[in-house]
């Protein structure tokens, strides 16, 4: 209650007055029946009060001052009315204050982000091209937005969703998406089809669901050679299916991997260019468009600054600066160990990468060093599915 009594004080403006005389105590109490406000009242000295009181109260002191006889001297007045008298010649700064609610207001019913949750990248851009289609992207006035048009054209244009949500938070647009969810293709499509081996390996265990049975357990085979047949013989004749089947197979899988004894590191100069790109909302300026870069060898480095309002809160009005760094290159000799190093830690990455959910029984490594490199090579025994369709056309 303290701090809004203070601040409507300061609203209002309020002023410190001096009572001087005999009879300050019958001003004081002309103006209590008078209805003036009166605050923090205590006497200076002999023949001297000190008051606060409103600003607006000041025309009737006069009156009341004669009456009492008493004479007024106002110390300091304070508040919100003496600083817009103090600046009222500084015409710019009230157009700016203007200006900055103005545009306050208008941010405020301006769509700044868009996001399009649980959705993967394919998705998201098909659902952002339609909405930009319809208008509706960074920059659309909230109030001229039709949400009822964009769900309709969403639902539309892709065939695949079921419902669509617009919803506005603040000014952050948030576009909720349902796919309708579809049966998987068959695999059996009713096209003849044999299996194949994929490449060369010793089978380890073979389920046939349709087809003839070419192959059994522990048999070695060769790439392209028949596993299971599309072609089925009954007394009743022939026939033909689509084979299905899971056969896992060993084979022998081999990975090499080169590093030479010398390298080009690239290092920096010192010297840099820079090239900077305003963004407001999806519009892009060019702030230095006569920008060239100067140099044959470069790193580049970008930073994107987003205008904030505080709590994360970025307005979409962005500078980003592209920093060209000068570079020159040299070489640098390596030891063997750090060769090797460096081989076997590419090998590792494409292990990760190709034999993720493979079963791996064995490795055997071996490294051979030459004057210029160091060859890491691995032999890895793995177990995996080397069942691969082949299509046949059957005549009857």
């Amino acid at each position: 209650m303290t701090f809004l009594w203070s601040w409507l004080r300061w609203l209002f403006g309020y002023a410190v007055l001096e009572i001087q005389g005999a009879y300050g105590e019958r001003f004081i109490t002309l103006c209590m029946k008078n209805e003036i406000d009166l605050w923090e009242i205590r006497r200076v000295c002999p023949g001297i009060i000190r008051v606060k009181t409103f600003l607006f109260s000041k025309k009737r002191f006069d009156v009341l001052a004669r009456k009492s006889g008493v004479t007024l001297e106002y110390k300091e007045e304070i508040g919100l009315p003496v600083t817009l008298k103090r600046y009222r010649l500084r015409i710019g700064l009230f157009l700016g204050i203007g200006l900055y609610l103005l545009l306050l207001l208008l941010f405020s019913r301006i769509v700044w982000s868009v996001e399009i949750p649980n959705v993967n990248p394919v998705q998201e851009k098909r659902i952002r091209s339609v909405l930009l289609d319809e208008g509706f992207g960074i920059g659309s006035f909230i109030p001229w937005v039709d949400y009822k048009n964009l769900r309709y054209q969403l639902m539309l244009k892709e065939d695949d969703i079921s419902f669509v949500s617009v919803n506005m938070n603040g000014c952050r647009a948030m576009v909720e998406v349902r796919f309708s969810e579809t049966a998987p293709p068959s695999v059996d499509d009713g096209t003849p089809c044999n299996i194949v081996a994929s490449r060369d390996g010793q089978i380890v265990s073979m389920l046939v669901q349709t087809g003839m049975r070419y192959a059994k357990k522990g048999q070695t085979v060769q790439k392209g050679d028949l596993l299971v047949g599309g072609i089925m013989d009954t007394r009743l004749g022939y026939y033909v299916v689509h084979a299905k089947a899971k056969i896992l197979a060993r084979v022998t899988d081999v990975q090499s991997q080169t590093e030479s004894l010398t390298r080009r590191i690239s290092q920096r100069t010192g010297r840099r260019v820079i090239r900077r790109e305003w963004r407001f909302f999806d519009k892009t300026v060019n702030a230095t468009p006569w920008f060239s870069c100067p140099y044959d060898e470069y790193d580049v480095v970008t930073e994107t600054k987003y205008l904030s309002f505080g709590d994360g809160e970025n307005v979409p009005i962005a500078l980003t600066e592209t920093y060209y760094y000068e570079t020159y290159s040299q070489e640098e000799s390596i030891t063997p160990e750090e060769a090797e190093e460096l081989a076997r830690a590419r090998l590792d990455e494409i292990d990760r990468l190709r034999f993720y959910g493979v079963e791996v029984e064995s490795v055997n490594e071996t490294v051979s060093v030459t004057d210029r490199s160091v060859t890491v090579t691995r032999v890895r025994s793995v177990i995996t599915d080397i069942c691969e369709d082949k299509t046949f056309y059957f005549e009857d």
